[in-house]
């Protein structure tokens, strides 16, 4: 992972990065946000990271998944995600 750009947003009190990510960044993230969602409680998701709930932390994953989506070469997609096209 690349860090391109941090920028600090006071009115929304946010900092925003443009980062660069390999293909096998974003399959390793969406494969932990599978995992959470998968074994974790509405609580637990709560407990451990800055969601509040399943339905929250998956548009986090949804987000991960469109980037897969657009990925180039199709062959280097895990199996478990070539459902995505």
């Amino acid at each position: 992972m690349d860090v391109l750009r941090v920028d600090y947003i006071p009115e929304g009190n946010v900092t925003l990065f443009d980062v660069r990510l390999s293909e096998s960044e974003v399959v390793v993230f969406s494969d932990c946000l599978n995992y959470v969602l998968k074994h974790c409680s509405d609580e637990q998701v709560d407990q451990l990271t800055e969601c509040s709930s399943k339905e929250e932390l998956s548009y986090f994953l949804a987000d991960l998944l469109g980037l897969m989506k657009s990925m180039e070469h199709k062959k280097y997609m895990p199996d478990r995600y070539k459902s995505l096209d």
